[in-house]
């Protein structure tokens, strides 16, 4: 949920990618709808395609700056993660933590669950510390699977361009790595029977849903790579085939299936669909996504999803449980307080990581 438009190349240079925006609130509005006692919304799949949007993004980003400066600097990178992410999630947790001591949300607070919020091993918290999380903040598991990914997969990445490792290569590695975390989630299901929750939270279970992401971005990145040996119309058609195996996916309600091969598939299916919506910024479906209402939420999205939940509980505690009443409150206090918070925390924050960017700025050396 903390990643932004790619930012942070050796210029500093923005780069804006059509239909990303879109679809990030996509993602986040079907978690709120989710969230919000709309069953038939699935919610978690709004969480795979975050994931699968993190890996793609930050992928291309580090394989941008690799061309244009000809290394990845990862002290650069966690100080645009650090920047990005920490700010608004402090803000989300006093937000929750407060409401909790206030007796507003009715919810204990354990400090070593703070503690694992700040560490991001919320999503190992009440298996290893037997604790949960103050209410509203248990959303946070996600964020915790991306920043291991974020603190992992820079450090693997450049190691495998060090080592002047071809793209098959490292796609390769990438895809056998999803086969290894498909296999450990079955072995969990089959033969240890854990409770759905710890495949569905675990890092070790859902890396896989970002690294489809990331092999997006190395194998067929139409930010970078030129992809002309296949016509529009066989990118459409194989774009139409992911959304129908992605419904298809969502409909198999079997639990082994969900919890197993269903983020496989889900993985799998999305690369088609990111790949036309890239590539062809002109379409229909891009232009959709780049309306000016779902860019400013999948703007706002990462302070969204952070306060979301909480509001969500004191709407329901305070107010009324009716979905749609629900889904209507949240989204309205949850945009104010994500519209402050963007003026007020990440746009600051955002300046400070510039300054402090620009004055470690590498030299641009144009790899072939």
């Amino acid at each position: 949920m903390g990643v932004d438009n790619l930012a942070g190349t050796s210029s500093n240079v923005q780069l804006h990618i059509n239909g990303l925006d879109g679809i990030r609130a996509c993602a986040f509005l079907m978690v709120l709808v989710g969230h919000s006692g709309i069953s038939w919304v699935p919610n978690g799949f709004g969480v795979t395609v975050f994931f699968f949007l993190s890996g793609y993004l930050i992928t291309t980003l580090l394989r941008r700056e690799w061309i244009r400066t000809g290394t990845i600097s990862v002290s650069r990178f966690y100080i645009r993660r650090v920047f990005r992410i920490l700010p608004p999630l402090y803000c989300g947790l006093i937000f929750a933590t407060v409401l909790a001591l206030t007796g507003i949300t009715h919810s204990d607070v354990h400090w070593k669950a703070i503690a694992a919020i700040q560490l991001f091993m919320t999503n190992y918290s009440e298996a290893w510390l037997k604790v949960n999380v103050p209410l509203g903040l248990s959303v946070l598991w996600s964020l915790a699977v991306e920043e291991h990914f974020y603190l992992a997969f820079p450090l693997v990445y450049r190691s495998m361009l060090r080592a002047n490792i071809g793209k098959n290569r490292q796609v390769m590695f990438l895809c056998a790595l999803c086969i290894l975390v498909l296999a450990w989630r079955t072995i969990l299901m089959a033969v240890y029977h854990v409770f759905w929750n710890r495949v569905y939270t675990g890092t070790d279970t859902r890396l896989d849903s970002i690294l489809f992401g990331s092999i997006l971005a190395i194998a067929a990145n139409p930010v970078i790579d030129r992809l002309d040996g296949v016509t529009r119309r066989r990118y459409f058609i194989s774009a139409l085939i992911g959304v129908l195996v992605l419904l298809a996916s969502i409909a198999v309600r079997g639990e082994m299936f969900r919890q197993t091969a269903r983020y496989t598939i889900q993985g799998t299916a999305l690369v088609p669909v990111f790949l036309y919506v890239i590539r062809y910024a002109g379409s229909a479906i891009t232009r959709v996504l780049d309306a000016r209402i779902l860019t400013h939420i999948g703007d706002l999205s990462y302070s969204l999803y952070l306060v979301h939940y909480t509001v969500m509980f004191v709407v329901k505690t305070w107010i009324g449980t009716n979905p749609y009443l629900v889904l209507t409150l949240t989204f309205a206090l949850s945009y104010i307080l994500a519209v402050i918070m963007r003026r007020g925390v990440e746009m600051p924050a955002n300046r400070m990581r510039n300054r402090i960017l620009r004055r470690f700025a590498p030299k641009i050396v144009l790899q072939p």
